[in-house]
């Protein structure tokens, strides 16, 4: 047994154990990666991390720290994560002030929250970081009176994720959590083989593996023509098809070659791209890949993701025939992807073929 597991086993088993602190977070990364957008879209500042920390306590005027983590003072209430011995699985509600509505802006820019992890943490208050107790006074041996901090005595984690949204006001707004096999649309095993659809996350490293350049919209729009027109912007000097994935520039919120202090915008025919960061997960770093349909002089007021006017997105429509548009050997409209397209269609998208048409 370590020390850490002893240390906690302890107070379980003391005559008057320490109080149990319930620290709380939403992560909603998989939905917005980047808080700089939501930041500048609402012009406030709601932190640079997609994941958000609370608790029901506050430390005097100051967060409760563990692990090295803030977890900020927030009315909450919860219910329901008792397990029962029926076999039913629970279904946890959780109620989070909502003061002026500062919550509901977040969560109407990111689908409710919805599928987002919730996960519970427990420890003993004695287990805090020594941070929580500065100022305070110590003993001899330089230790609080709380005991000693052990950031690995803890219970284990409660995970669930956020099923749907039951309320909302501007007071409070409450959700209600499933575990990871109520998940709604989840199926098991995880990938469905259809003969006419690729299940494929596009330009993901892992299954498509698309790394050529924009070819059309999910509506079928071109993405190789001028828009409004039937000259390529290729030749007119708009988009340079010898261009390779790693040559477009992430998108910047202070445009193209702009800095803080030199706001600028895109032209016509721009390609960028908007990846997500810092994520082991393959599916979460595959590029978004825009390109420009309306020059612009302020790159901050059109976001790719939210202004379809300015920005068009290039995405598969997950048809043999728009497979057939990145990977066939045949030259369509220009010589863009020419490498891509040389090996015929990827492998795995689509094991059958079930007499789908391909267009010539």
């Amino acid at each position: 047994m370590s020390k850490s597991t002893s240390n906690l086993s302890k107070q379980m088993l003391a005559i008057n154990p320490d109080t149990i602190i319930e620290l709380y977070e939403i992560d909603f990364s998989n939905l917005q990666a980047n808080m700089e957008l939501l930041n500048d879209l609402e012009n406030s500042n709601y932190g640079s991390e997609a994941r958000y920390r609370f608790c029901a306590m506050i430390n005097g005027t100051n967060p409760i720290y563990w692990n090295n983590q803030a977890y900020q003072p927030l009315p909450i209430e919860v219910e329901g994560f008792e397990k029962t011995g029926d076999g039913r699985l629970p279904r946890p509600k959780l109620r989070i002030a909502n003061p002026d509505g500062l919550l509901s802006v977040i969560v109407k820019t990111n689908k409710d929250f919805s599928n987002c992890k919730v996960i519970r943490k427990r420890t003993y208050a004695r287990f805090l970081d020594e941070t929580n107790y500065l100022n305070r006074n110590t003993n001899p041996e330089g230790l609080t009176s709380f005991g000693n901090p052990d950031p690995n005595s803890f219970f284990d984690d409660d995970i669930f994720y956020i099923n749907k949204k039951n309320l909302e006001d501007s007071t409070v707004i409450e959700f209600e959590l499933v575990s990871a096999l109520e998940l709604e649309d989840a199926e098991l095993p995880a990938r469905i083989i259809m003969s006419s659809y690729c299940n494929w996350t596009y330009r993901c490293s892992v299954g498509c593996g698309y790394k050529g350049l924009p070819i059309e919209t999910i509506d079928g729009k071109s993405l190789i023509a001028e828009f409004g027109s039937n000259k390529s912007l290729s030749d007119l000097g708009k988009i340079d098809s010898s261009k390779k994935l790693e040559d477009i520039p992430e998108w910047s919120r202070y445009g193209k070659n702009g800095t803080a202090d030199n706001l600028r915008g895109y032209d016509l025919g721009d390609m960028v791209k908007v990846q997500g960061k810092d994520s082991s997960n393959p599916y979460r770093i595959a590029p978004n890949i825009f390109v420009c349909a309306q020059s612009h002089e302020i790159a901050k007021d059109h976001y790719p993701f939210f202004d379809k006017e300015y920005w068009l997105k290039d995405e598969c429509s997950k048809t043999l025939s728009a497979c057939n548009l990145r990977f066939s050997p045949q030259e369509i409209l220009t010589p863009y992807n020419k490498a891509e397209r040389s090996n015929g269609l990827k492998f795995g998208g689509f094991p059958g073929t079930e007499g789908f048409p391909i267009d010539a």
